[in-house]
């Protein structure tokens, strides 16, 4: 099957191998009770079978960084992430026949891009993926297979998760989605949030932070959707680190956030570093920090149950 095809498939099946198999009994050995040894057994097989379906269309796995490939981690949580390379994790939940619905432990709610669902058939030789979705929401992790979204747009999706080099701001080459701030923001809000006001010391000047984008989120809810600008500002310190400055705005029509946006920033491995949450009547939020060159880092903006993660890295200059 080439890259095309699998790309417009609606399902993707995978033959589980004499090696897959192999691995998989290696991480049971030390699995103390046989609802866990069937557990890890799956889990490790769904992996497997995610890693190849990637490779077939481009994306490199790295399993070793992955919770998964612990043996402690496996033994004490429930756990099939995969982590893909410069993009994040990915969970990939197996299911057997004759079952409508994928649960999704609460060990895995967070630090993860998306799920992938994947059929394993009652003799264990192959492994269909299903589909994916991007969060868990509602219904305490429990998945109707048949909301899952579509294999074919998996690839899309995913691609959105590349981050974003900051290093091509510099030499002005932005992305599409990264918009000038006065396509997102009022007149108004620009002097609030990045001139003198109030009488208090400003939160960005352009002669600190010369260098501005924003992008549109859009945080959907039951009933209504909330769409807020991200502005992300670089500013180089020396070679070796950049000042970052990051805020969250109501775009242009509203005057206040949401009340519990909340901001959150995380290293390369996924962990909570630094986080900000709107109150009532705030304009904007804002969080500043420094990251070192060729560090990779990301940036999520959540309302309630739904969040959006943007990646970004600052290369270091090859002399």
């Amino acid at each position: 099957m080439n890259k095309s095809e699998i790309i417009e498939s609606l399902t993707f099946t995978v033959s589980l191998s004499f090696e897959m198999h192999k691995v998989a009994q290696q991480y049971c050995q030390r699995q103390f009770t046989l609802e866990k040894v069937q557990q890890v057994y799956h889990n490790i097989l769904a992996v497997q079978a995610v890693s190849f379906y990637l490779e077939c269309i481009g994306w490199q796995t790295d399993w070793t960084d992955s919770d998964s490939h612990d043996p402690v981690m496996q033994a004490f949580t429930d756990v099939a992430d995969l982590e893909v390379k410069n993009y994040g994790k990915l969970e990939c939940r197996p299911v057997l026949s004759d079952t409508e619905f994928c649960h999704i432990p609460p060990d895995v709610w967070e630090d993860r891009i998306g799920y992938l669902v994947v059929h394993l058939n009652e003799p264990l030789t192959k492994a269909t993926i299903l589909g994916f979705t991007p969060t868990v929401v509602e219904k305490q992790g429990i998945i109707p297979l048949c909301e899952l979204r579509s294999l074919a747009d998996f690839p899309e999706y995913l691609s959105r998760f590349k981050p974003v080099n900051l290093s091509q701001w510099f030499q002005g080459i932005f992305e599409p989605a990264w918009l000038l701030v006065e396509e997102l923001l009022s007149k108004e809000q620009i002097e609030l949030a990045f001139g003198n006001a109030r009488g208090q010391q400003p939160a960005l000047l352009s002669k600190h932070f010369d260098i501005m984008r924003a992008r549109k989120i859009d945080l959907g809810m039951k009933l209504i959707s909330h769409s807020v600008a991200l502005i992300v500002s670089p500013r180089p310190v020396d070679k070796e680190e950049v000042d970052i400055l990051v805020q969250v705005h109501p775009i242009k029509e509203k005057t206040y956030l949401p009340e519990g946006v909340k901001m959150i920033v995380q290293d390369e491995k996924g962990t909570a570093i630094l986080d900000t949450k709107s109150r009532k009547q705030d304009n904007y939020i804002q969080l500043k920090f420094t990251a070192e060159l060729g560090e990779y880092f990301s940036i999520t903006v959540a309302l309630e149950n739904t969040s959006i993660t943007e990646s970004f890295f600052f290369p270091k200059i090859s002399k």
